[in-house]
């Protein structure tokens, strides 16, 4: 059964429309790196997690740092 969830990509979260029922499944489908922290919602989430029509996902790479 597909659901619709949204996805950071960019500046912004990007309505997609996927299989998935986990996230484990969910890195396999959008090609998410093994290393990245996934977020539903706000709070970090296990593999495990069962998606929700409508959740908002975000995925972080660990090794990213930032600023000058």
């Amino acid at each position: 059964m597909a659901r619709k969830i949204k996805v950071l990509s960019g500046g912004g979260f990007v309505t997609q429309q996927v299989r998935s029922e986990t996230i484990c499944e969910l890195r396999e489908e959008l090609d998410i790196d093994s290393n990245a922290t996934v977020a539903v919602n706000g709070d970090n989430v296990s593999s495990s997690y069962q998606l929700q029509e409508n959740d908002l996902v975000a995925a972080v790479q660990s090794n990213k740092t930032g600023g000058c």
